[in-house]
């Protein structure tokens, strides 16, 4: 396996509970250090199919061209909305989730709500829009106005406007870094192997040798065959994709986040707050505050120097008290890339390089993925057909 973040270490856990001998490479020191280090944390199928519902439609209608049309000969024919297969294994998902955490007796400093806020008018629209996706899908989502809502979230800063904001009560944040380490440490109980600080260069299948063939990013190391090899690395899938023969188009994005040890726990967020402005969500996570933004497109992206502005701006904004800044080191700041397809699902299932599995490119969804999509491909593995959540994420809907 390929990959040690939480859809590296999930995957790793239901293999190893299938019986099988794992051996995980990661080109980091550590599990859980990318992506997942940072992971924003937000648990909500109903708020993440409406929001993808509602991107979808607005790149459908959008007259630039997409950007993964522009690695082809030829234009595909338009993608199905994602939102009901995202919902559904996102579903699926949380109840692995809640069995694997009960039974290993897990933590994730859970909390329970989101409330998304706006200032203006341009929110007010963005709001309504997002009202009408939650009412038509069935989605329980109450629209309230300002004084309610900073009766529920009593930290709201007074001095900044707000319009108004929509609560989902049944919406959650957990920790996914939490989580990820506290598989690891059952798998590795259980007989996975991990070998971190180790880069794979190429994945390849050689004529007259059974399995698949790794080769690693260092001269000592020569290449080493496996029976079957998983992808999860991420934004580093791209490459290796392409080192196996793989024609499917992934795009990197960019995101950043900060945290900080809370100063008062009456100046924090209560549940989550994402403003619908901004794209910024924050959020709290035991002692410690979280302020995570939108993954941007790289030429989106600011320099490293401007990335962070934006989010100490959004919590200064709305939750002015909530951390404490001034100790130096105090505020961990992170930047990392994220791999999305076009259609914003993940590759998962089989490729056309026999032996060769995919569980990647989960772009911002894979904490509320990972459990679902990795006992998927534990059964797919096992010789189970695809199920019907699954069927959406098969990679060779993007292949040429």
């Amino acid at each position: 396996m390929i990959g040690a973040g939480v859809i590296g270490m999930t995957t790793a856990f239901e293999l190893v509970e299938d019986g099988h001998e794992v051996t995980v490479f990661e080109h980091l020191q550590a599990a859980a250090e990318g992506a997942s280090f940072a992971a924003g944390g937000l648990l909500a199928p109903d708020w993440s199919a409406a929001r993808s519902s509602l991107a979808w439609a607005r790149e459908s209608r959008s007259q630039r061209k997409p950007w993964w049309s522009l690695s082809r000969r030829q234009t595909r024919a338009p993608l199905a909305d994602p939102a009901p297969a995202l919902q559904a294994m996102a579903l699926k998902s949380l109840e692995r989730m809640s069995q694997v955490g009960q039974r290993l007796q897990l933590s994730t400093e859970t909390r329970q709500g989101l409330m998304a806020v706006w200032r203006h008018e341009k929110g007010q629209a963005a709001a309504e829009a997002l009202q009408r996706q939650l009412s038509a899908d069935g989605s329980k989502c109450q629209s309230i106005g300002p004084d309610q809502a900073r009766k529920l979230e009593t930290a709201l800063s007074p001095d900044t406007p707000l319009r108004g904001a929509l609560v989902l009560h049944e919406a959650e944040t957990a920790n996914c870094r939490q989580f990820t380490l506290g598989l690891k440490a059952h798998a590795q109980r259980a007989g996975c192997r991990f070998e971190f600080g180790v880069k794979v260069r190429d994945v390849r299948r050689e004529t007259g040798q059974q399995g698949v063939i790794l080769a690693f990013d260092r001269p000592d190391r020569g290449p080493e065959p496996f029976d079957a090899v998983v992808l999860c690395a991420g934004a580093a899938a791209s490459d290796l994709l392409k080192a196996a023969g793989l024609a499917i188009p992934l795009e990197r994005r960019v995101a950043h986040a900060l945290s900080g040890p809370v100063k008062e726990m009456l100046d924090a967020p209560v549940a989550t707050v994402h403003d619908l402005e901004t794209g910024i969500t924050i959020s709290r996570s035991g002692q410690r505050v979280r302020a995570w933004g939108p993954a941007l497109r790289l030429e989106d992206s600011p320099r490293a120097d401007r990335a962070f502005k934006p989010l100490y701006a959004a919590l200064s904004d709305w939750f002015p008290g909530a951390i404490r800044s001034a100790n130096a080191g105090s505020v961990q700041e992170w930047s990392g890339q994220l791999a999305f397809t076009s259609d914003t699902l993940p590759l998962l299932g089989a490729t056309a390089l026999p032996g060769l599995w995919l569980n990647t490119a989960h772009g911002m969804h894979g904490w509320l993925l990972a459990c679902g999509c990795a006992r998927e491909l534990a059964d797919q593995m096992a010789g189970r057909p695809p199920t019907e959540q699954a069927a959406a994420f098969r990679p060779q809907r993007l292949e040429p």
